[in-house]
């Protein structure tokens, strides 16, 4: 029974995630970035942040929200988490195993990364079982 709604959930709690996220930088991306200690040394600098932080999350937060919500893009969608979630981890990795670059927000969101790339591919796997 849960593996017929894991992956909607799933699409659904990411879509939100990074629709809040987005909201954050649009709220006080100064901030936020000097949390993640991202330096915004010029106003062109932090327009091309915003543009990520803020345009990409919110775009991709919607669109998963629309993959939860249709069912025939679900499949589609719980790939898209996990190649997402899994170059979100390797560049990470990089940074934070070779380049030791890292502070304890950086690291919270790099667990939080590995733990979405293993759910989504529970979901994968649970949409290919219910699908059987």
């Amino acid at each position: 029974m849960l593996a017929k709604f894991f992956p909607a959930a799933l699409l659904y709690l990411n879509g939100v995630l990074y629709c809040a996220v987005a909201w954050l930088f649009i709220s006080d991306a100064q901030g936020w970035f000097s949390e993640l200690g991202i330096s915004t040394r010029s106003a062109v600098g932090l327009t091309e942040l915003r543009s990520l932080y803020v345009g990409f999350m919110a775009g991709f937060g919607l669109f998963l929200l629309l993959c939860g919500w249709k069912k025939e893009f679900r499949a589609q969608g719980v790939v898209l988490l996990a190649f997402s979630y899994a170059g979100l981890v390797l560049a990470r990795s990089w940074g934070i195993l070779v380049e030791e670059d890292y502070n304890d927000l950086i690291l919270q969101i790099y667990i939080a990364e590995w733990l979405s790339l293993v759910l989504s591919l529970l979901a994968i796997l649970s949409q290919r079982r219910h699908a059987t």
